[in-house]
C-alpha cells in the first residue's frame, strides 16, 4: 500500500501551486471589472414596475377620472379615461391603463375599434418643418409603450395627424378634446411608472 508521501510528488505540488496562485490572480484581476452587479432576485427589472406609493397615488387621486373595469380572473384592473373621445363617424384612438396586481406592473394599451394592422399615422408639423410616419403592429406591452413614446411628444406640439383607414388618409386628433383624451392617460401612466 503506497504511503501518503508517495501520492503527492514534487511535480504534483508544483502544479497545484501554479494552479492555486493563478486562480487567485485571476479572481483578483476580475474584481477590478466588477461594475455591473448581477440581479439574483429572480425578478426581471422592468420599466413598467410600479411601487405601492405610485399605485396608491393613482388609485386615490387619478382613478376617479377613469372608468374602471375589474378582471378578477387575471388579477388586473383596466382604467379607461372617462373623458375619452368617441365618434361613430370616424376612427378614434384611445388609451387604457392596465394594472397587473400580481406582477406590480402597469401597462398602457392602444384601443382601436377596427382590427387593422398595422396602424399607420402620418404626422406633419409645419412650424418645425418636420414630418414622419408612426406605425403600430399589434403586439405585446412593449410594442404599445413604444408607440405611445413616439406619439407623446407629437401631441405636445402643433402637429397634424392622418390615419390610414379604409384605403385612404383620414384626419385624426384635430380637436383639443381628442388630444387631451390621449395626453391625460399618457401623463398619468408615465407618472405611475416614474418614466424618465
Amino acid at each position: 500500500m503506497p504511503s501518503s508521501k508517495d501520492s503527492l510528488s514534487p511535480e504534483m505540488i508544483k502544479i497545484l501551486k501554479i494552479f492555486g496562485i493563478g486562480s487567485l490572480l485571476l479572481v483578483f484581476l476580475l474584481s477590478f471589472f466588477n461594475e455591473r452587479r448581477a440581479n439574483n432576485s429572480g425578478e426581471e427589472a422592468s420599466l413598467m414596475r410600479i411601487t405601492d406609493a405610485d399605485r396608491l397615488f393613482f388609485k386615490n387621486i387619478r382613478a376617479p377620472y377613469y372608468d374602471i373595469e375589474g378582471r378578477s380572473d387575471a388579477k388586473m384592473t383596466i382604467y379607461k379615461y372617462g373623458k375619452r373621445f368617441e365618434s361613430d363617424l370616424r376612427p378614434v384612438l384611445n388609451l387604457s391603463i392596465i394594472i397587473n396586481q400580481v406582477k406590480d406592473e402597469a401597462y398602457i394599451y392602444l384601443e382601436f375599434p377596427v382590427e387593422e394592422s398595422p396602424i399607420r399615422i402620418l404626422w406633419e408639423n409645419k412650424e418645425n418643418e418636420k414630418s414622419g410616419e408612426l406605425e403600430f403592429h399589434n403586439g405585446d406591452k412593449h410594442a404599445h409603450l413604444e408607440f405611445v413614446e413616439g406619439l407623446n411628444p407629437l401631441l405636445e406640439e402643433n402637429t397634424k395627424f392622418q390615419l390610414w383607414y379604409n384605403n385612404e388618409w383620414v384626419p385624426i386628433l384635430e380637436e383639443e378634446k381628442e388630444r387631451e383624451a390621449l395626453k391625460t392617460p399618457i401623463a398619468d401612466y408615465f407618472r405611475m411608472i416614474n418614466y424618465p
